[in-house]
């Protein structure tokens, strides 16, 4: 659902991550750490899939730690995932790797089949904004859960309202109905709650400026991105950043919902919108 960087000079593992992500995930394929660290900086990266070992060989090892606790650094909201082999790596490597902040391991020729290793991407990608948004959740109906997850995961992308009933299985108009029975903005402001949402994530990153987040985030320029934090938060980058990011516009955003009535479960969208978002 989200955009995937990936560093593999492994060709046969980079092939296999594009099988597991098909359509699922925008993806980008870097050749360095400096180009990896690029494209964090400049685009909306939900999860960076990385070989620590990239020339190691089996008798002499060499895991780029220092390359990792940059990212880790700079980048707190980028959900790191190990895609590596064993040999070249230990198990005193895997430990290390996990001291240093990975959030997820693949190891090759064992969890790297197509399903599996999309598993493995989008539990680690469940972690970050959308594990926030989960808990917030409770209670809505599920088209109307489903709608903003799939807003927030997809906000790399120039999702219309179309495109947004479409991935759920549904009439845009009936979308629309639902929304609004549940107190939630049309389909068009919710889509741009979405991006919202995912903007202040990205600002929790101590290194990003608004306007590399309206660049990361596709917005016309830094003072379109600015005048939507105004117009749908009523904040300034710079206050949602101290206020508590990604956590503060949710919350602002289910303050200008109404409570939904108690309701029967809504499972029209489930099985349409399964593919299309991140199961933890």
């Amino acid at each position: 659902m989200g955009l995937v960087a990936t560093l593999l000079p492994n060709s046969i593992r980079q092939e296999r991550v594009r099988a597991a992500l098909a359509e699922r995930h925008g993806l980008i394929e870097c050749d360095s750490w400096p180009a990896l660290i690029s494209a964090c900086a400049r685009r909306a990266v939900n999860v960076a899939l990385v070989d620590l070992f990239p020339s190691a060989t089996p008798t002499d090892p060499d895991a780029d730690f220092d390359a990792v606790r940059e990212l880790k650094r700079r980048f707190p909201s980028v959900t790191v995932v190990l895609y590596t082999a064993s040999p070249p790596a230990r198990a005193r490597d895997l430990f290390e790797a996990g001291r240093f902040g990975m959030d997820g391991l693949a190891l090759a020729e064992s969890d790297d089949n197509p399903r599996r290793l999309r598993m493995i991407i989008e539990q680690a990608e469940a972690r970050g904004v959308t594990a926030l948004l989960r808990p917030a959740l409770e209670g809505v109906k599920p088209t109307v859960r489903d709608a903003l997850l799939v807003c927030v995961t997809r906000a790399h992308q120039h999702l219309s309202p179309d495109d947004l009933a479409r991935i759920l299985g549904l009439r845009r108009k009936l979308l629309s109905e639902r929304l609004g029975t549940a107190g939630f903005p049309t389909s068009q402001k919710l889509i741009a709650w979405g991006r919202l949402i995912v903007a202040a994530r990205l600002l929790e990153d101590a290194d990003r400026t608004a306007d590399g987040v309206a660049m990361a985030l596709d917005y016309p320029s830094g003072s379109a991105f600015r005048n939507a934090c105004q117009r749908y938060v009523g904040a300034a980058p710079h206050q949602m950043r101290a206020r508590g990011g990604a956590a503060y516009v949710v919350g602002e955003l289910l303050a200008r919902t109404r409570a939904p009535a108690a309701a029967p479960r809504d499972d029209a969208s489930a099985a349409a919108v399964s593919a299309a978002i991140p199961r933890p």
